[in-house]
């Protein structure tokens, strides 16, 4: 029972540290910079 019980928790553990990083990578990431004295917005 406990196996199972920290397997569960792996795998809860591993799918809250993966889903954030999978979300940044695939959304563009936009702020603004400064080019030539003016503000741009880049998205990356």
């Amino acid at each position: 029972m406990k196996k199972v019980l920290f397997a569960l928790t792996l795998a809860a553990v591993t799918v809250g540290v993966v889903t954030p990083a999978y979300a940044d990578y695939h959304h563009p990431v936009c702020h603004k910079v400064k080019v030539h004295h003016h503000w741009e917005k880049r998205c990356h």
